[in-house]
């Protein structure tokens, strides 16, 4: 579903959204806009421009976030960057 989106690893999928792409082996983009899931089993929620590029890692929404480290996570907000491993960056209010 969606608009422009690519899928082009192993078991990788993009559910919805425009211009998303999953790249990483097991790796999914749910929606949003311009959305990458380049780690293995790395995961985008929503959101516009967010990268989750390392290993296991995941952004949940927001705006130009990245989860950089192995096993990071950012929850949302904008140009939120979890470069750490296992670091979490939650929501600003």
């Amino acid at each position: 579903m969606g608009y422009e989106n690519t899928s082009n690893s192993d078991f990788a999928s993009v559910t919805g959204g425009r211009r998303n792409t999953a790249s990483g082996d097991y790796s999914s983009v749910s929606g949003g806009i311009q959305n990458k899931a380049n780690g293995y089993e790395s995961s985008v929620s929503g959101g516009q421009q967010n990268t989750a590029s390392s290993d296991e890692s995941s952004v949940s929404g927001g705006l130009l976030n990245k989860a950089s480290g192995m096993y990071s996570s950012v929850l949302g907000g904008y140009k939120q960057d979890a470069t750490g491993i296992e670091s979490t960056i939650p929501t600003l209010p």
